[in-house]
């Protein structure tokens, strides 16, 4: 039995949160175990040892394993001076995490330096033959493709690289190493550029975080084809460029550099070989118009993978211009999770999302009741429906018995357009309502929630220039409302926004229900 020292094990412990439990668990476990009267030894004989260091008895794997779980490697090389027992420790641990500052927020000059003799030192006392996981937050690229190297020795399953920009180095470059490496089975990318000049072979790879970089066709079109295992695919804050555009810079060399394979005898998804364990897919791009068609191959390339989730944002370089998708996206049945952000929702006929269990819509302005009642009316197995900055319906009215979870975030009214006023919401079955954001003086009023469990508000009406009523009585007016409507509601809370009008109401007289629970400010 082991006596713990709670003040060593604590240290270990406050930077690992909740993963913590699980190494509690773990020790519990074994102190639960049935103990012969020949093995039993006394507490009071444990205490009474001098410096008697219990911790440093803990079974190897399960000190690696808490020494693993900290943030940061430097953390777990602390640990170091804890004792004899803990000294060298630190050099089995299977994960490697290293952070530099960003550079705005450096203010040791030497600090760059520093930081790279830390990882050369590190690195130098490991002895570790295999990485579960080796991750880099830097701006100091002198070293960098050396310490990937050094990871990739040790068959490092896990990489992560987070390449701070500069205005002189937007980007980092790999080496060719990295395309080539059948180790990785997570790979995360920010601020890296990536330009492979072959084929990629990525035979074991499963997740892939590609952020802030140049991507087109032809790079997605390498990586899923050597990319055989791949359930995830995240293009996040992207960009999509624009290589036919004349400008002063020479656009083909540019694009050559920037992912490698370009050419007209590259293929295009729709000949790529279908990914069978794709299961998310999510791009956030800012692109130009004419690149659409690129795009909506990406998306259905995901759709043809038979993608469960999918979470698509387009940012487009012309003021207030949504991307136009494909007819086919609207009649794919194996989506299960939908995010649009920048879409047109312009479906010529029915919509048939018939697996489709989570839907988010955000910042569409043309969202009416037909819109909605042919999206719910494709959905029959549809849980939660959130709305998030839309606008364009004056009434939601949903009647659909899957439906249990309705979020509404903000009703944006286009700059020169009247105030939406009221806006109906008729829900009958669903169990859980969140009304969130800035809603710009719309009104909600609900009609029928006759189900509804859970409320959550925390909107702020926003008064336009030419109403005259002040906005704290239209505020007032509109969560009062909202309160007397949900009186049979088991649990009603307010966040800071709407808290802020209750203690108002409050102050002039206004009694709360039994059921509210407003966010109180100190």
């Amino acid at each position: 039995m082991y006596c713990i020292n709670m003040r060593k094990l604590g240290f270990l412990l406050f930077f690992m949160g909740k993963s913590s439990e699980a190494l509690l668990q773990m020790w519990e476990e074994g102190q639960n175990q049935p103990k012969f009267a020949d093995k039993r030894i006394k507490l009071q004989e444990i205490m009474e040892k001098e410096d008697d260091d219990r911790v440093s008895e803990l079974p190897d794997c399960l000190l690696i394993e808490i020494l693993s779980r900290l943030p940061s490697t430097k953390y777990a090389i602390r640990t170091g001076t804890l004792s004899k027992r803990w000294e060298h420790l630190w050099t089995w641990v299977p994960t490697l995490v290293f952070f530099h500052p960003a550079p705005q927020r450096l203010k040791n000059p030497k600090s760059r330096d520093e930081f790279a003799l830390l990882v050369d030192k590190t690195l130098t006392h490991c002895r570790q033959l295999k990485l579960k996981k080796f991750e880099v937050h830097t701006f100091y690229e002198s070293q960098l493709n050396n310490w990937i190297r050094y990871a990739i020795r040790c068959n490092v399953e896990e990489l992560k690289l987070d390449f701070w920009a500069m205005k002189d180095k937007p980007e980092f470059l790999l080496n060719q190493f990295i395309f080539i490496n059948s180790c990785f089975t997570d790979l995360r990318l920010r601020g890296c550029k990536l330009n492979p000049t072959g084929a990629i072979s990525w035979e074991n790879l499963r997740n892939l975080y590609i952020s802030g970089v140049n991507v087109d066709e032809d790079l997605i079109v390498n990586v899923v084809s050597g990319s055989p295992l791949l359930e995830t695919l995240v293009l996040e804050v992207c960009q999509w460029p624009d290589i036919t555009s004349e400008s002063e810079f020479d656009f083909e060399s540019e694009a050559n550099d920037i992912i490698g394979i370009s050419g007209p005898t590259s293929l295009s998804l729709t000949q790529c070989s279908q990914l069978k364990q794709l299961k998310k897919f999510e791009m956030s791009i800012n692109y130009d118009i004419e690149f659409q068609p690129q795009l909506n191959n990406c998306i259905l390339y995901a759709i043809r993978c038979n993608v469960k989730e999918l979470n698509l944002e387009f940012l487009s370089n012309i003021y207030d211009n949504e991307f136009v998708l494909d007819q086919i996206f609207f009649t794919s049945s194996c989506l299960t999770e939908l995010r649009l952000e920048g879409c047109m929702l312009n479906p010529v006929g029915a919509i048939s999302w018939k697996s489709l269990r989570s839907l988010c819509i955000s910042e569409y302005q043309s969202l009416d009741e037909d819109l909605i009642e042919n999206i719910l009316s494709g959905t029959p197995v549809l849980e939660t429906l959130e709305l998030n900055r839309c606008y364009g319906y004056r009434l939601l009215n949903i009647t659909s018995k899957s439906v249990k979870n309705l979020v509404i975030f903000g009703y944006e009214v286009p700059y020169g357009e009247s105030e939406a006023n009221i806006i109906e919401i008729n829900a009958p079955n669903i169990l859980s309502l969140t009304m969130g954001g800035w809603n710009f003086l719309c009104k909600p009023l609900l009609l029928n929630v006759s189900s509804l469990v859970k409320a959550h508000l925390d909107y702020s009406c926003t008064k336009p220039e030419h109403l005259q009523t002040p906005p704290n009585e239209v505020e007032e007016e509109v969560l009062k409302r909202c309160i007397m409507n949900l009186r049979h509601v088991k649990e009603l809370q307010l966040g800071l926004l709407c808290s802020k009008v209750l203690f108002c109401l409050e102050a002039k007289g206004f009694v709360s229900p039994s059921n509210v629970k407003a966010y109180r400010i100190l």
